[in-house]
């Protein structure tokens, strides 16, 4: 059984591992489909196969998923009246 320490850690551990690699767009904690902590790695869809490849698929005992999304935009959210 993961806790939910051990998926902080490792997810330290990977963010100082992929730090700087284009085409990450975010580290996180997720749950597996066991119900298990996990990192999960974001990464955009045109990520270059060696970066991609750069990901572990576990850390310390614990998984990694990755996720292919689009890129991310930050919006504001402003009011009208």
């Amino acid at each position: 059984m993961t806790s939910l320490q051990a998926a902080e850690t490792a997810k330290a551990k990977i963010r100082k591992l992929l730090d700087g690699t284009p085409g990450i767009n975010g580290i996180g904690i997720a749950w597996d489909a066991d119900g298990e902590p996990c990192v999960r790695v974001n990464v955009r869809e045109d990520v270059a196969r060696i970066d991609r490849q750069r990901i572990p698929t576990r850390i310390g005992g614990v998984g990694v998923q990755v996720e292919t999304i689009g890129e991310v935009h930050l919006q504001s959210r402003r009011r009208v009246r």
